[in-house]
């Protein structure tokens, strides 16, 4: 099976930013190779596997990730960190402090907490595709058939709870990969139900509501919410679509993250989540991508800088507060995609 590689959440628009450069300061603790990573798997610097003791918990530390120049600045409190990535057709999970190619997946997600992850095999078995449940305490790894061929089954998401996880199922039309529906994961009964959902737009992505009970994906210039049989529950329209990352809502749940309808002057929208309401737009700032939540008035985007890019917090009035990573033009040109996973 040949399934388009590169990013696996969506990214949403392309724009141009001229915003002042924030530098990335100097690592402010680290000690030690990481495992599995050489001087040579990056051509900005040595991995590092921090340590940082409870007294210097607020610093930051920098990790390199192998084959890539996109350094992380980590912080032990953060309430996310990196679990995995990919940057082309490589994928990469991580393991303590060091990260290892996973050369049998084409994306691994990792659940809230890190016990678990979901990882999609590159290439088709006995006629199905399908997912591999991954323990990662034990090393455990269990296949579960999702789709036959020739549906595809990619893009996880987890549910909050770590129990279920979604992907969306594509089919080919002409030279593309067009949405017809869902499937659903239960990591606890090892057992996949898709759903074949009608007039689903060809470009969805589905993802979990924020209370795990259904999916949602873009629909029309808006959000639709489906139950897990792919029946749609509620529809809100002209919201813009939802933001990417593994998560679009708040951590309430309360609201929900968009890019903004193509008449808004803002690129980025919060809706209220049981109304419906327009929440927020954020002013003075077009991002590359948006890559979830970290809390409740802060949101991950990826910014254009200097020549570069930044993976940066920003606030609901568009001021940027950290940065979390930043990357060469060439990483972004390799569709680096940064998984965050909440502790």
């Amino acid at each position: 099976m040949s399934v388009t590689p590169g990013i696996r959440r969506l990214l949403g628009p392309l724009v141009v930013l001229a915003l002042p450069v924030v530098p990335l300061p100097a690592a402010a603790h680290a000690a030690g190779p990481a495992a599995g990573i050489s001087a040579a798997a990056s051509p900005v610097s040595s991995a590092v596997s921090p340590r940082v003791s409870p007294a210097a918990s607020w610093r930051a530390v920098d990790i390199v990730l192998p084959g890539t120049r996109v350094t992380l600045r980590e912080q032990a409190t953060d309430p996310l960190r990196v679990t995995s990535y990919s940057s082309g057709t490589k994928t990469y999970l991580r393991r303590g402090d060091g990260f290892t190619r996973q050369g049998a997946y084409q994306e691994v997600t990792v659940a809230p907490k890190g016990g678990k992850a979901i990882a999609v095999p590159t290439s088709y078995r006995n006629g199905h595709d399908s997912v591999v449940l991954l323990d990662l305490a034990t090393s455990k790894a269990t296949t579960i058939r999702t789709v036959r061929k020739p549906l595809v089954a990619h893009y996880a998401h987890w549910s909050r709870d770590g129990r279920k996880a979604v992907l969306t199922v594509q089919r080919k039309s002409g030279s593309a990969w067009v949405t017809s529906g869902f499937v659903i994961v239960d990591a606890s009964a090892r057992t996949a139900k898709p759903a074949i959902v009608a007039q689903v737009d060809g470009s969805a992505r589905f993802r979990w509501s924020s209370d795990g009970s259904d999916v949602m994906a873009e629909y029309r210039g808006g959000t639709r919410f489906y139950g897990q049989d792919g029946a749609v529950r509620r529809t809100l329209v002209k919201t813009g679509r939802p933001a990417g990352g593994e998560d679009a809502f708040t951590p309430s749940g309360r609201g929900l993250m968009t890019w903004c309808p193509s008449t808004y002057t803002e690129h980025v929208c919060v809706w209220d989540r049981a109304s419906g309401r327009l929440a927020a737009k954020v002013p003075g700032i077009r991002p590359k991508a948006l890559w979830g939540w970290w809390d409740e008035k802060h949101f991950i985007a990826v910014i254009p800088s200097g020549g570069h890019y930044q993976v940066v917090l920003s606030t609901l009035k568009g001021r940027t507060t950290r940065v979390l990573a930043a990357f060469a033009a060439g990483d972004w040109d390799a569709r680096i995609y940064l998984g965050y996973t909440r502790r």
